[in-house]
């Protein structure tokens, strides 16, 4: 048996490998027994947070699967922390992964557990649940087909993506075989490859009658991840892919390319994060700041227009020194424009200002 390590995460404790750094920041490794990431922890955080607002909802037999459990940190975390009456299923098809986990179920004393060592995409052939949690190595694009249709209705899915390099453009072929969409490379591109997968999935629950809004999306320098509420019907389906398009995005030199399809509808639901921010101030989780600021930029974010400027990369490209943002936001507000803060970069916002009016504005801070 491998040698292991108590961890602690939120108010759980649970057992990964010993050889695994838990400061490390970043993406993963899948070598080794085991796979667990520190970097995730924010991630881990808000799947408690979904949880129970999700168990708020339905009150009683909620079911949660687990899918790509690996250790168990994220399942393990919901059935510790979230209140009500519920079951979590742990899924990973590694033996001793699961060993491992079922070593946290133990010792934290868990009845309301249990785990699996199965193919996951034959587990949802089998299964449905309220909330199904993929956390793959890489693309998730192998399980979406299946997981759409093994979604109770009104349940939610919860995606990660870290072929961040995919979807942002820089493996622009690998990006169209893939999802079926064309990316870019510039200040936006982290948004961009967001409503890639966001309408990747759209699309695929489309095919079988299931309708999916992304009810929170986010991205962060080494993966993405967004949270579906799915319901069913042709007429919903039809609606939310609807909403799938191309747009112009701008390269980092000002000119202008089409990228997509991609999701060009809002990213979050605002009654949702209202409900995530409610349930996150009875919770002690490790990365509470981060979740307050991220959770506060997405309500920021929800309707406005897709994509955003960047105030380093008109600097760059104007070769003068940037602005506070503020006083761009503000004097743009002056001009009768939306303007919004935004968590994909601490330099950027949102605007209906087209760039003309955005360069012009920088332009009279600069000059």
């Amino acid at each position: 048996m491998v040698e292991l390590k108590l961890v602690k995460e939120g108010i759980t404790e649970f057992f990964v490998p010993s050889d695994v750094k838990t400061k490390d920041r970043g993406p993963g490794r899948k070598a080794g027994v085991g796979f667990y990431n520190p970097a995730m922890e924010e991630s881990r955080d808000l799947s408690v947070l979904v949880a129970q607002v999700l168990v708020n909802e339905i009150r009683r037999d909620v079911t949660i699967l687990d899918g790509l459990s690996a250790v168990g940190a994220r399942g393990i975390r919901i059935a510790n922390e979230v209140d009500g009456a519920f079951n979590v299923t742990l899924n990973d098809w590694n033996e001793k992964a699961i060993e491992i986990a079922k070593r946290s179920v133990e010792h934290n004393r868990l009845s309301n557990v249990k785990t699996v060592c199965e193919n996951l995409n034959v587990l949802l052939c089998k299964e449905k649940y309220h909330y199904i949690d993929i956390d793959p190595f890489g693309s998730p694009v192998p399980y979406i087909s299946m997981a759409v249709r093994s979604v109770l209705p009104g349940g939610i899915l919860a995606i990660t993506a870290t072929d961040t390099a995919t979807l942002c453009g820089v493996y622009k072929k690998t990006c169209i075989r893939r999802y079926s969409s064309i990316p870019l490379r510039t200040w936006s591109m982290h948004e961009i490859g967001l409503r890639i997968l966001i309408g990747y999935v759209v699309r695929e629950g489309g095919r079988f009658d299931r309708a999916l809004y992304p009810i929170l999306s986010y991205s962060r320098d080494h993966y993405m991840r967004v949270f579906f509420r799915v319901k069913r019907g042709a007429r919903r389906a039809d609606e939310v892919v609807s909403k799938i398009g191309t747009t112009k995005a701008y390269t980092f030199d000002l000119r202008e390319k089409e990228v997509g399809p991609l999701w060009l509808g809002d990213l979050h639901d605002r009654d949702f994060l209202v409900s995530l921010r409610g349930v996150a101030r009875e919770k002690i989780l490790g990365k509470a700041k981060d979740i307050d600021k991220l959770l506060s930029r997405c309500l920021d974010e929800v309707g406005m227009p897709p994509l955003f400027y960047d105030i380093d990369a008109l600097a760059s490209y104007f070769k003068r020194s940037p602005p506070k943002i503020s006083r761009m936001m503000r004097l743009l507000e002056e001009e009768g424009y939306k303007v919004s803060r935004t968590h994909f970069r601490d330099t950027s916002f949102k605007t209906d200002a087209p760039l003309d009016e955005v360069v012009r504005v920088f332009n009279d801070l600069t000059i």
